[in-house]
């Protein structure tokens, strides 16, 4: 049964005939089946614009390339994911379809056929974990943590990537901000995500006993466990203030306050 309000997916074949036997006087000629369309081949449905091809069977997780309306494209493999409203056909879907080519994309917005999977479950593997939703807490007008300082530095990079709005409301030592931004309604996450501030613990990639903070630009999965591009500031002393960007390996204790 169709689950939307429209036809679902108004896919006409093509009937192709041919000359498969001519047999005795006045041969007959036998009309050829039509051909069987791979189903792992479909079109790209979005009404306008492009799909956006999703890091994991969610809107919420990290969008990775996208596809053109119209285009025709593989898919292998099916979850049921996050419900997703929308596309031309109106549809409310959990199923997400794996591309061949890597990435998930919502069945709402490609033509199928039908309203059910059309290709098998994704079996023996596991999709990336669903990005959390990132949610807006209390605000603060003013950086005010000292200039050159690592807290300065993560706040400052913050009120750059929100577009010069606002720093978030923290309070206390780098060590005690993820209990501070989930005190004032920020997300925070255990495991990396870009535009994000991360908090060391104590002893953590060598953090000082106040902990470490620093912002968050790149996240990247390899065979030996997740790692995140970070931009931080230092101060010499001398009033001048540095910053430096470098490749640092997640572990437990890490924990991130996500920018919405």
């Amino acid at each position: 049964m169709s689950l939307c309000a429209l036809p679902r997916r108004g896919i006409v074949p093509s009937i192709s005939f041919a000359v498969s036997l001519v047999v005795s006087v006045g041969a007959a000629l036998i009309l050829a089946a039509p051909a069987t369309a791979d189903p792992r081949t479909v079109t790209v449905n979005t009404g306008s614009g492009d799909l956006n091809v999703r890091s994991a069977p969610s809107a919420n997780s990290q969008k990775i390339g996208s596809v053109d309306d119209r285009a025709r494209v593989v898919i292998v493999c099916y979850f049921r994911g996050e419900a997703f409203s929308g596309g031309p056909y109106r549809l409310t879907t959990n199923i997400w379809n794996r591309l061949d080519k890597g990435g998930y994309v919502t069945d709402a917005m490609l033509d199928t056929g039908s309203d059910d999977p059309v290709v098998p479950r994704c079996e023996g593997e596991t999709p990336a974990p669903v990005a959390p939703a990132r949610a807006t807490g209390k605000k603060a007008q003013k950086n005010p943590a000292d200039p050159g300082s690592p807290t300065w530095g993560a706040l400052a990079k913050w009120f750059q990537v929100s577009g010069d709005q606002y720093y978030p409301a923290l309070t206390g030592p780098p060590k005690d901000w993820g209990n501070s931004a989930r005190a004032a309604g920020w997300t925070v996450a255990e495991r990396p995500e870009p535009r994000s501030i991360v908090v060391f613990q104590p002893g953590i990639d060598r953090a000082p006993p106040p902990g470490h903070v620093a912002w968050v630009d790149t996240t990247a999965s390899r065979r030996d466990g997740q790692y995140i591009g970070i931009t931080e500031v230092h101060s010499n002393g001398d009033g001048l203030i540095s910053w430096s960007s470098r490749r640092v390996k997640h572990s437990p204790g890490m924990t991130y306050i996500l920018l919405p």
